[in-house]
């Protein structure tokens, strides 16, 4: 059906179901190609007349599944006269079968002057191109665009590729590669390919791509009748085959868990494919992650390969993280005073009092229970700041605030400040204190709200792991701890209690 509009008409193109090189093709049965203009369009002829085919963007993800409206123009004829001598132009005549293969195993690098600015070419993923930039002699790529792209099928064998930036035409004389902009249209007019190689960690790495990520636009988790989950595509097809139990994800790994097993992606969906692979801590700002393969600790990068963040830099590519976009850090700030021979809490925020109400009540100091017991307390003359909600860090306290106090035994509890400034406190304060471990050997503040506890020459992390089993801990290398058992075994403890017992 046809809709008639003052110098308009409207169709709609008809999604196909059969992909072409891993993409949905979009075809268009009005009218003969006739030219194809980066920066003019696409340009058909129906009858006698010429019309400007109007396309949508293809960023515009939520339309794409249904089928896509365009609009055609009348063109006049002197448009058509400049559009014919404009040396961008690609007349419909000059083009032929398209081999999509070729983008699926080659690289097009462009061959300029070293005064010029020099680009590659590839296809990140199913979906998606990539452009870098080559910053220099040594060809250290530098993203500068991440392409959604589809296929037009005028027929004929007259195939192209569209994306936000131009098209991609195969013509008698070579793949032309038409964009808006001037600089990559100039840079592509001298271009050789090579074959596709593995990634390097820079060519797998975007900065600030969160089209990417899963559930934020192109790619999403789907249920299946099995309660198992897929990754598709805003088309609904399925990105990786295999399914799994649960997902995890950030904006530049993806980990899957499937009957025990841990399989690892990036967004070029590419297998990692590491053996004997025990756990995987995702890191929210930076493209590395830790994993325990075998019984070992490491570090990876986009690629899988071990590596190291000494000046958060990706091989060659600068990395930096910018907070700016996140609220502040919630603290509750006080500080603990000893006036004869008792211990008191100072208020120094009214931020406190969203986790100790009753500090609320008080303008001055207050005295801590039981105070004549202590031979000190957890930050004693000091200036306390604990962190009660952080966006960056994505945690907050919706317990009460832990703190430790030395007996005059010599021994060490730990107890909350809730329970030690209320002159009464209620049963869920005293429950929730009596819970805490008590009559400690020793005790040490590792980060905020996080103790090492020792009892009995045994130690743990608490809460991290309550129970006090350890014969042996190390510190903590960012989200895994080395442990040995009375009994010998040892293994790692994460930040969530979790244990990976040694082979």
């Amino acid at each position: 059906m046809i809709t008639k509009y003052s110098k308009k008409l409207l169709f709609i193109f008809v999604l196909l179901a059969q992909a072409c090189f891993g993409q949905k093709v979009f075809k268009i049965k009005e009218g003969q190609l006739q030219f194809i203009n980066a920066d003019k369009g696409v340009f058909i002829k129906k009858g006698n007349s010429y019309y400007h085919l109007k396309l949508p963007r293809i960023n515009d993800y939520e339309d794409l599944p249904e089928g896509v409206k365009y609009e055609l123009d009348d063109v006049t004829p002197e448009e058509i006269n400049n559009l014919k001598k404009d040396s961008a132009t690609i007349s419909a005549l000059d083009i032929i079968k398209f081999d999509f293969e070729n983008l699926e195993t080659k690289k097009v690098i462009t061959k300029n002057k070293s005064n010029q600015n020099n680009y590659q070419f590839y296809k990140y993923n199913g979906n998606f191109f990539a452009i870098d930039f080559l910053k220099d002699s040594s060809q250290k790529p530098v993203k500068k665009f991440l392409l959604n792209y589809c296929i037009l099928d005028f027929g004929n064998n007259n195939k192209i590729i569209s994306h936000n930036e131009g098209f991609i035409v195969s013509t008698k004389e070579k793949v032309k590669f038409s964009f808006k902009d001037k600089d990559l249209n100039d840079a592509f007019k001298n271009h050789e390919t090579e074959n596709l190689k593995s990634f390097t960690t820079a060519e797998v790495y975007f900065e600030n791509e969160s089209k990417l990520q899963i559930n934020n636009g192109f790619y999403k988790t789907d249920t299946l009748w099995n309660k198992k989950l897929k990754i598709k595509d805003i088309y609904n097809e399925s990105v990786i085959s295999k399914s799994f139990d649960s997902i995890a994800f950030n904006i530049f790994f993806i980990v899957g868990y499937q009957k025990g097993k841990i399989n690892l992606y990036n967004y070029a969906f590419q297998n990692l494919d590491i053996q004997n692979l025990k756990a995987a801590s995702l890191r929210k700002h930076f493209p590395l992650m830790q994993i325990i393969e075998g019984n070992s600790l490491k570090t990876i990068n986009l690629i899988g390969k071990d590596s190291k963040m000494s000046d958060y830099n990706m091989e060659g590519t600068p990395f930096s993280v910018s907070f700016s976009d996140y609220f502040d850090d919630q603290t509750a700030d006080f500080k603990i005073i000893q006036k004869n021979g008792m211990f008191y809490l100072e208020p120094y925020s009214i931020s406190i009092s969203s986790i100790v109400p009753d500090v609320r009540k008080f303008r001055k100091e207050l005295q801590l229970l039981d105070s004549n017991e202590f031979e000190t307390v957890e930050f004693l003359d000091e200036m306390a700041s604990i962190t009660t909600q952080s966006e960056i860090a994505a945690f907050s306290i919706k317990d009460p605030i832990m703190i430790y106090v030395k007996l005059k035994n010599g021994k060490f509890n730990l107890t909350t400040i809730e329970y030690l400034i209320a002159e009464n406190p209620d049963e869920k304060i005293i429950a929730f204190n009596n819970k805490l471990p008590k009559n400690l050997d020793s005790i040490k503040t590792i980060s905020n709200q996080k103790y090492l506890i020792e009892k009995g020459g045994l130690f743990t992390y608490y809460p991290i792991m309550k129970a006090i089993k350890y014969k042996k801990l190390e510190d903590f290398k960012e989200n895994f701890a080395r442990f040995e058992l009375p009994n010998g075994q040892k293994g790692w403890l994460d930040l969530k209690g979790n244990e990976y017992l040694d082979n």
